[in-house]
Parts: C-alpha cells; sequence; structure tokens
C-alpha cells in the first residue's frame, strides 16, 4: 500500500462533530493514513491535527450571524492551507453552508471530495442540491430519501445507512442508570432537552421547566430529568452548568442533572420534551415518545419565510416519515400552555404512545442496516486507491 495518504475532515455544529469523531475512530484503524481536521469537542479527542475548533460554530439566525465572523476567516485559512498542503481528500460531514464552500474550494485545486450526511431537500433548494451533485465527487447519502435525490441528480452516490443504527444504544440498563443518578426507583422519568448550544439551552428550558410543573401538578408521582452534554470549553461548560443548577433549584421540581450517555437517560424516560435536531431522531432510535419544541429570534423567523422553502415539519422523524408522526410546537405554538397540554394528553393517552412507537420501527427501518461508518471507510479506501 501507499502510504501517508492526508485527508481534511471537517464538521461544523454538534451532531455533526459526534458522528465525524465517530468515523475518525474508524479511519485511525488505518495507519497509512494522516487526519488533519476541523471539528468540536469530539473531534478534538481524536489523534488528528487539529486546523480549526468548530465548537462555537451552529446552524444559526439572521442577528447571530454577526458574531460568527471567525467561520469565514477560518474559510480564508483553509483556502491557504489547501493550496500550500497536498491533501488527497477532504470529507465533508454535514454543515453544509461551510463544507459546501470547501468543495468547492477542493475541486478547484482537483481535490477528490466525499460529502457524508450531504445537503439535501430538507434545507437546500433543487438547485443547490444539484450544485452539490456536480461539484462533490462521491456522496454518502445516510436516508434513502436523499439517496434518490443525488441519484435524480447524477451524482456518484451510495446509500450507507444512519450511524446513528449503531450509536443510539445506552451503555447501562435502566435500574443501572437510576443508581448512577441518584434517581427515585420507580416513579417515571419525563427527560427536558432543551439543546446543546447555550442560546437553545437558555431560550427553551424555562419554558419547558414551566410546563413540567404543570404535569407535576398533573401526575405527582413523575421525575423530570434535564441530560447535560459538554460541548463547550471547561470554563464555559462549567459557568453554565452552575446556571442550569440554579434554574432546577428555583423551579423547586423532583429533577436531576446527568451528565454523560444522553441514550441512558432517553431509555430510561417515559416522555421527551425535545428541542428539533438531531437528538430527536436519537430519541427515535431509542425508542422514547416525545414532544418536538423550537422557537428562534423574531429576526431570523423573519429571514427564514423570506429566504428559504420551509418544509412541512421540522422534527426528524416527521421528515423522513412525511407524516406528522410526532407532535411539533414551533415558535408561537411553544407555550407553557400548550406544551403541558400536549404532554398530559400523551402521558395519558396510550394509543397516542403506541402509534410513537409503530412510527419509531418504520424509521429503524428507513435508516437502512447497521454499518455506516465502515461503508464510508471503504469509500475513502476506494477514493484512495488503497
Amino acid at each position: 500500500m501507499t502510504t501517508g495518504k492526508r485527508i481534511l475532515i471537517s464538521s461544523g455544529e454538534t451532531s455533526g462533530d459526534f458522528y465525524a469523531a465517530s468515523l475518525i475512530d474508524s479511519l485511525l484503524e488505518y495507519p497509512e493514513l494522516e487526519i488533519h481536521a476541523i471539528g468540536g469537542i469530539e473531534t478534538k479527542k481524536r489523534k488528528v491535527n487539529m486546523i480549526a475548533d468548530s465548537t462555537d460554530w451552529g446552524a444559526i439566525g439572521l442577528m447571530e450571524s454577526i458574531k460568527q465572523l471567525p467561520i469565514i476567516m477560518n474559510l480564508w485559512k483553509i483556502k491557504r492551507l489547501l493550496s500550500k498542503s497536498r491533501f488527497d481528500l477532504f470529507i465533508a460531514v454535514d454543515y453544509p453552508g461551510f463544507n459546501m464552500a470547501i468543495v468547492r474550494m477542493a475541486k478547484k485545486m482537483g481535490i477528490p471530495t466525499l460529502f457524508y450526511f450531504p445537503p439535501s431537500k430538507f434545507a437546500e433548494s433543487p438547485e443547490e442540491v444539484k450544485e452539490a451533485a456536480e461539484k462533490i465527487t462521491k456522496v454518502a447519502a445516510t436516508f434513502s430519501t436523499t439517496y434518490k435525490i443525488y441519484k435524480e441528480a447524477k451524482a456518484d452516490v451510495e446509500f450507507v445507512g444512519h450511524p446513528m443504527v449503531d450509536l443510539a444504544k445506552p451503555s447501562m440498563t435502566k435500574e443501572e442508570t437510576i443508581k448512577f443518578y441518584n434517581m427515585v426507583p420507580g416513579k417515571p422519568v419525563v427527560a427536558l432537552c432543551p439543546g446543546s448550544r447555550r442560546s437553545e439551552l437558555f431560550q427553551m428550558l424555562p419554558t419547558m421547566l414551566e410546563a413540567a410543573k404543570e404535569i407535576h401538578k398533573k401526575f405527582p408521582d413523575y421525575q423530570f430529568a434535564v441530560p447535560v452534554i459538554k460541548t463547550d470549553t471547561d470554563e464555559v461548560f462549567n459557568f453554565s452548568k452552575k446556571k442550569l443548577k440554579a434554574m432546577l433549584e428555583k423551579s423547586k421540581l423532583p429533577i436531576t442533572l446527568p451528565e454523560g450517555n444522553i441514550y441512558n437517560v432517553m431509555n430510561l424516560s417515559d416522555l421527551v420534551i425535545i428541542s428539533s435536531g438531531t437528538a430527536t431522531l436519537e430519541a427515535a432510535v431509542v425508542g422514547v415518545p416525545m414532544i418536538v419544541c423550537y422557537k428562534v429570534g423574531f429576526l431570523t423567523e423573519i429571514q427564514a419565510n423570506l429566504f428559504y422553502k420551509l418544509p412541512n415539519y421540522i422534527a426528524l422523524p416527521n421528515l423522513i416519515l412525511g407524516e406528522l408522526a410526532v407532535p411539533e410546537l414551533i415558535q408561537d405554538d411553544f407555550t407553557v400552555k400548550k406544551l403541558s397540554e400536549t404532554a398530559i394528553d400523551l402521558i395519558a393517552n396510550k394509543e397516542s404512545r403506541n402509534k410513537q412507537f409503530e412510527a419509531f420501527e418504520r424509521i429503524r427501518k428507513r435508516l437502512g442496516p447497521d454499518g455506516a461508518n465502515a461503508s464510508v471507510v471503504r469509500m475513502v479506501l476506494s477514493l484512495l486507491n488503497l
């Protein structure tokens, strides 16, 4: 085998960083690969050459984007890097806006590209998908619908399945989780999952907590959990956790703040109230009934309505199935009253919960077989002629 193949792998948001890190684990099994990376907390834990830290990057709105000038500066840095240091392959993981900019640079420089979690019709226009199909050397589609879109656009695409099938697994039993987090055995659990970014956490959680109070009035034997995932530096994370603890204490609810494997908390829960994002798919794979919520700022909402063709749904389970399989409370519908009423109804209505369980089974089938990362590694080795 030829040695010293240089790869640049790039991810942006928390979910992409998570998937990229998992892929890197598989790639590191090949010592002939020299991996350079743009990524966040999880990527930085791997033995790679870090080019840029994307921890504070995210899919953000109009006003928040003013704060993201470092992203633009990093694109200039990466352009210089690509022109000076010869890479054999660029791997993009999600984060389409930023990563497509690098794909365009790489194509001009003759560097092959592989896009894992490529831009899809959920967020991009058909024109953007067509451009992506033309620019990307090889597409690794994680959804069968995405595969069809790129196949129709005449891209070189493979359906690899979704890595969540392999990754979204609890590491402990329900009994072990209860004991580990000092929760009360035998009492039902509602998990509040406001999101991984600080802006989401402190924008979404207050409404969730007020709704939790109403749920607790109706079902006093219920306990609550707010799982936290480290997505920031130690200093920022500890500061956020301190503020979070103060909010939870003020609520006077029977509530726990578990850190670590979120799948353990999901597996333990009877219901999750969750912000729209990758976590909704995680909850579906684990198999826990959910209510999906989201709210953005006023100017960001105007921007979205003016410049984007918005889908009928925003929750990944609903997008995958093309139907309202799980409730969505978005923007003006995300209120204490509507959230608490929806949650109380779902807890009380076994038929509604069973419909969600049935939908989750269909979602798992659509996510394809296990071994997504192994399939992507095979594609990487093929592109590198290894």
